[in-house]
């Protein structure tokens, strides 16, 4: 027996993956008597290299994506002593009754013994090896007491996995980023590395990772590898066939063909195929050349009120959205100055013009000499609302009192009556050529949503607070196309005589 071989036959089966792990070679992982699961060793190379700082992993369902977390970590935890990881969920109870099952389930695959190699300690949620390597299991939930996430602001992280990034606010991913590679990584030569499996979901996840790498836009330093059931050899058939059976389109798209961009939310208020049409709906064009009387022409604006934020403009012939501009950062003056240059160029009274009244948008109302949009005024009671009880959403007008309408406030009774038109198809964003815009436009019009109903029993829609914490910004498209409907609610015994407006 010559020296190796001496040295192997004094190792055991824990030892021999552990080094392989370390080299690279995860055929002990990925190999079995059902096939080679190719995307999960693609997963692992990624997992182990010194480039990729942040990696999502998924877009499907049953391509093995909890089994791999649980690996990485495991022999990451085996081979470099005393580094200190994360297992992060929404909740700490979906962790303990899945997330901790399969990693118990992969221990004992992989014959690394609980109670012996590690511990679990159920009273203060962590696993700790006995070589001093931890994983600390953390509930992500957002809590209104720490919107910023500092409860997690002074760990030290080797690394860490975000599980279901679906379920997880954009304030704790961008948080949790900054915490990693702090714990051993000089001293092991190991970079920073944030793990994040996930189906398809349309927030924070859809325009950091999917869409850029989409766009070949993606940084080096992050990756996105798409992983479908039918890429894992082990995957029951039975499941498959569950899912290629059900009559849920949505849900068909995503768990199956790892569809993004649609939402089997039964909240959504907007269906995907509708959202794409807004940018083809060529016969409203058609309608409304043929028209005796042409339609009005009408001016938007969402003005940004916070760094983040952007001033949208948008110019209306009827419900075509004909011309656009986007201001990352702007003056009150700037904004202004676009405002009446599209005046003039079209041809719109000031009545006819409408900027978002929040923040610095009142500014912009009075030196345009414009309507302001206020958010939370009371909504518009419209006979054609009342009589018509076939509406997508809401209850029966009928049965209203003559001065009620049962929205929470007029940006909700817009944004309702909105997705009924978008679900016509009578809208047509015909200037929105960009594919980034109309990216966007589609994600933050999934994130319409109904909400929970207040006591008094009315419509209310997701808070934008809500949707910027899952998307990261605010829904800016949005806003600017939800204001074109006050004017649709307004009679033209309420608007207010075009000459009034001469003297601007």
């Amino acid at each position: 027996m010559n020296e190796v071989d001496l040295i192997l036959s004094n190792l055991d089966v824990r030892d021999l993956q552990g080094i392989s792990f370390k080299r690279g070679i995860f055929d002990f992982i990925v190999e079995t008597p059902k096939g080679r699961h190719e995307k999960q060793e693609q997963a692992l190379q990624i997992l182990t290299d010194n480039v990729t700082e942040e990696f999502l992993y998924g877009g499907a369902a049953g391509g093995a994506k909890s089994w791999t977390g649980c690996c990485w970590l495991m022999f990451q935890c085996i081979n470099f002593p005393g580094t200190r990881w994360f297992i992060g969920r929404e909740e700490l109870k979906r962790i303990t009754e899945s997330t901790l099952i399969t990693f118990f389930k992969v221990a004992s695959a992989y014959g690394i013994r609980n109670g012996i190699d590690f511990k679990y300690n159920g009273q203060k949620n962590f696993i700790q090896f006995k070589n001093g390597s931890r994983i600390d299991l953390l509930e992500l939930k957002f809590l209104p007491r720490d919107p910023a996430y500092e409860r997690f602001g002074s760990t030290e992280y080797t690394g860490g996995w975000i599980e279901e990034g679906g379920e997880i606010d954009f304030g704790a991913y961008d948080v949790l980023k900054t915490r990693i590679g702090r714990q051993y990584n000089e001293k092991y030569n190991l970079i920073g590395k944030l793990f994040i499996t996930c189906n398809p979901k349309k927030n924070w996840m859809y325009t950091t990772f999917y869409l850029p790498n989409k766009q070949g836009k993606l940084p080096e330093l992050m990756k996105y590898l798409a992983a479908f059931v039918q890429d894992n050899p082990h995957i029951d058939n039975g499941y498959v066939e569950r899912l290629r059976r059900t009559k849920d389109k949505a849900k068909k798209e995503r768990l199956l063909n790892g569809n993004w961009e649609y939402d089997d939310d039964p909240n959504a208020m907007c269906k995907y195929d509708d959202l794409l049409a807004m940018f083809s709906n060529i016969h409203l064009w058609d309608r409304y050349n043929n028209l005796t009387v042409k339609p009005k022409w009408y001016i938007t604006a969402d003005v940004a009120r916070f760094g983040s934020d952007k001033a949208r403009i948008g110019v209306w012939w009827g419900w075509i959205l004909m011309e656009h501009h986007s201001f990352d950062k702007s003056s009150t003056t700037d904004i202004q100055a676009c405002i009446n240059a599209m005046r003039s160029k079209y041809g719109i009274p000031a009545h006819q013009c409408i900027a978002d009244e929040d923040g610095v948008g009142g500014g912009v109302v009075d030196l345009c000499g414009i309507l302001g949009f206020v958010n939370n005024a009371k909504p518009i009671v419209t006979d054609e609302a009342r009589e018509n009880e076939t509406r997508m959403y809401g209850d029966s007008r009928g049965e209203l009192p003559p001065d009620k309408e049962n929205y929470q406030n007029l940006q909700t009774q817009c944004a309702y009556l909105l997705a009924d038109d978008i679900s016509g198809h009578n809208i047509f964003l015909k200037c929105i050529e960009s594919e980034s815009d109309k990216q966007e436009i589609n994600e933050e019009f999934s994130w319409l949503k109904t909400y929970k109903v207040d006591d008094e029993r009315k419509l209310r829609i997701l808070p934008k607070e809500e949707v910027k914490k899952q998307i990261g910004r605010s829904p800016d498209w949005r806003d600017l196309i939800l204001m074109r409907k006050y004017f649709d609610l307004v009679s033209v015994q309420e608007e207010i005589d075009d000459s009034i407006f001469d003297l601007f």
